[in-house]
């Protein structure tokens, strides 16, 4: 009976650290930052009340010193979409809780509010909130327009080149090619620069994903970057998807490793682990045959650049295919070894299973052995607990 007791009240407690992640893991960044800039941008994101309650919610958490707890919430600024890292956090959560119990029943008062409720009801998946629809319509109305002028002057473009200007205004027809080619240069520029400025992250997406199929000319490599930098501050992983899938027909074709190239040099820019994992998992299979060792370089530096050891094991074994005799051999046994470490235990079996593909039958064996030894392990942990 008290087994069973005690059993109840750790599946509470579990429940109440899931919830109480679930609710400030869209806002961690901002909270960990806690700048007047970082409110303003959170308050924006999440919207005034939301934000507010998250904010008091972690001011209670962090009411007596937790520096664990500081620092799970610090790595979510780095990755706040890897799953080993919400892990972590999840866990110091659900360890103040265990060992503060008046914490815990004052968490849990705080959120079972009607109030609280009623916001978290009217939060999105993403965990943004309800934005001004009348306003979001204004914004993308505003860039429509960019994008239709956009499209008619490239057609002009077309027609001018092509010698004849059918589809073209009276006007256009007696502009010279060099006229309409800076016209349509300044039009994609305000087109681009409105997309990246555009707060709302679902909206933002879309403008971008439109826009980028005109990216082109000598400054197509500065536009590009500009997309990924401003899509990379994109919450939402799906949205963010988007966007770095709208430039896939870019990393094809004639000049593709040059394109390629000057992606790898811009990553550190990017701040967000998650983000920088998708533009890397995005690019590589682009890769292809390209025997060149001055992009194999900047691949290895970039995957070595993802802070989150989940992630970056992942990207290791993504570039794997592209490798060769002993740096092949090399990047398997440290991402072997790096997955084996993982600080989030319960992500190692996972880890370990990118690997796999890529050894030999033997080798093979006892990865998954290993996988299953560890699984087993945490398995029986947590029947024990």
């Amino acid at each position: 009976m008290k087994d069973e007791k005690m059993r109840q009240q750790d599946v509470i407690l579990r429940q109440l650290a899931q919830k109480v992640t679930d609710l400030i893991e869209p806002v961690t960044p901002y909270l960990v930052i806690g700048s007047k800039k970082a409110a303003e941008e959170a308050r924006k994101k999440a919207g005034p009340e939301v934000w507010a309650v998250k904010k008091k919610l972690w001011e209670k958490l962090c009411s007596k010193e937790r520096p664990e707890l500081k620092e799970a919430a610090g790595d979510m600024v780095i990755a706040p979409s890897d799953p080993e890292v919400k892990q972590i956090l999840f866990r110091e959560i659900l360890k103040s809780f265990e060992k503060d119990p008046y914490l815990e029943k004052e968490i849990s008062s705080f959120i079972e509010t009607e109030a609280i409720k009623k916001l978290v009801t009217e939060e999105r998946p993403d965990g943004t909130s309800v934005q001004n629809s009348n306003d979001k319509a204004r914004v993308f109305e505003e860039f429509n327009e960019l994008l239709e002028k956009l499209i008619v002057i490239k057609s002009c473009v077309s027609s001018i080149s092509a010698g004849s200007a059918i589809n073209a205004d009276s006007n256009t027809r007696n502009s010279e090619p060099s006229e309409c080619g800076q016209e349509k240069e300044e039009i994609l520029e305000k087109a681009l620069d409105f997309a990246c400025q555009i707060q709302y992250g679902d909206l933002r997406s879309q403008a971008l994903s439109l826009v980028v199929p005109y990216l082109e000319g000598s400054k197509k490599g500065e536009y590009i970057k500009k997309v990924l930098y401003s899509a990379s501050n994109i919450h939402d992983d799906a949205e963010r998807a988007r966007v770095f899938a709208s430039l896939a027909p870019h990393l094809k074709g004639p000049g593709k490793g040059e394109l390629i190239e000057d992606i790898f040099d811009f990553s550190p820019h990017i701040q967000y682990d998650d983000a920088k994992f998708q533009i890397f998992s995005s690019i590589v299979p682009h890769l292809g045959n390209i025997v060149n060792e001055v992009l194999l370089v900047k691949a290895l530096e970039m995957a070595a650049g993802i802070q989150s050891e989940f992630l970056r094991v992942q990207a290791f074994s993504m570039l794997i295919p592209c490798l060769k005799g002993q740096r092949k051999k090399e990047i398997i046994e440290g991402a072997l070894q790096l997955a084996s470490s993982l600080k989030d235990k319960n992500v190692r079996p996972q880890a370990l299973l990118f690997i796999v593909p890529h050894v030999g039958e033997a080798r093979k064996k006892e990865i998954l052995g290993k996988s299953f030894e560890i699984a087993s392990g945490i398995k029986s942990e947590y029947r024990r607990s």
